[in-house]
């Protein structure tokens, strides 16, 4: 049990001995503040409902309603109470975020991340921008596992802060941005992984490194960046991941380098394709070996500098 929820069990205990045992004086309200204080939260907030329906008890009401709901861990109920609450005394909003960030860390303890994801977001929309650092990597899981990379990728790197050396958080934050589509960052991490992780702990690591890198160089090569795009696919090589874009990678950076000038090379670059290419003999080998006998016996209609 937390602080809080050991001081509102005292403040109860406290009231529940002031008011008496009169029956005749009891009150729906004090049933439930006495049924809260032996840690019976099901009769209580049976109690609670009762007082709203029959003694108006005002905001308070619906602050001892939604702390009960949040006691037995059902967050859509406990916003409602505390939405109420709130609109009548803003400063109840404290109490709200309170109930709802203790709620999300038993959550976290059972390992529910939908229930974290929960209880933070009803959190947030009395104090939008609350963070809670011990929770910020279970949501960022939360969100990733969900699909939801676009609020997992914030938490990751906020929660990197904190769990740096742990290899696993750096992987997954490279992950969220790979799927956001961002590679040239994601590689950043994945080298860091790639580097840091014994051979028998780097899975699949290397294989995104490659395709990041092959993505990556496609989209310097669109910008006309040819010398920063052959470094790229030459790690892809380097790497022999994915093999399915190997061909390409290799295709690619013999283009570049024909460009640039260096026929030499080129040509060996070009050799590269049907041999890694499992058709041997594909359209893309075939183009390969055009450009071969292009750079070797000629031009041809090419025009500007290059082979």
């Amino acid at each position: 049990m937390g602080r809080r929820r050991q001081a509102w069990v005292a403040v109860l205990t406290i009231l529940v001995a002031a008011c008496g045992t009169d029956p005749a004086e009891e009150t729906a309200r004090l049933r439930g503040d006495r049924a809260f204080a032996r840690g019976d939260y099901d009769e209580a907030l049976a109690e609670y409902r009762l007082s709203l329906l029959q003694e108006n008890p005002g905001t308070s009401g619906f602050v001892r309603v939604g702390h009960a709901y949040a006691a037995i861990g059902r967050v859509d109920e406990a916003r409602a109470m505390y939405d109420s609450a709130v609109a009548a005394d803003s400063a109840v909003a404290d109490q709200a975020v309170a109930d709802l960030v203790a709620l999300a860390r038993r959550f976290s303890e059972n390992g529910d991340g939908f229930g974290v994801a929960s209880a933070i977001e009803a959190a947030t929309s009395f104090r939008p921008g609350v963070v809670v650092e011990s929770l910020t990597l279970p949501l960022a899981r939360h969100y990733s596992a969900s699909g939801e990379y676009g609020r997992a990728l914030p938490l990751y790197l906020r929660a990197l802060g904190s769990h740096r050396d742990e290899l696993d958080v750096v992987y997954e934050t490279a992950m969220a941005h790979e799927e956001m589509g961002d590679c040239e960052t994601a590689l950043l991490f994945f080298e860091e992984h790639l580097e840091a992780a014994p051979a028998r702990l780097q899975g699949d690591t290397g294989w995104h490194v490659g395709r990041c890198s092959f993505t990556v160089a496609g989209e310097l090569q669109a910008a006309g960046r040819d010398d920063e795009a052959l470094a790229y696919l030459e790690r892809t090589i380097e790497l022999g991941e994915p093999r399915t874009v190997l061909p390409q990678a290799h295709f690619d950076r013999a283009d570049i380098l024909a460009r640039l000038g260096q026929c030499d090379a080129a040509i060996e670059a070009f050799r590269q394709v049907p041999l890694v290419d499992p058709s041997g003999g594909g359209p893309l080998a075939r183009r390969a070996r055009d450009r071969i006998d292009e750079i070797r016996f000629g031009r041809g209609d090419r025009e500007g500098p290059g082979c």
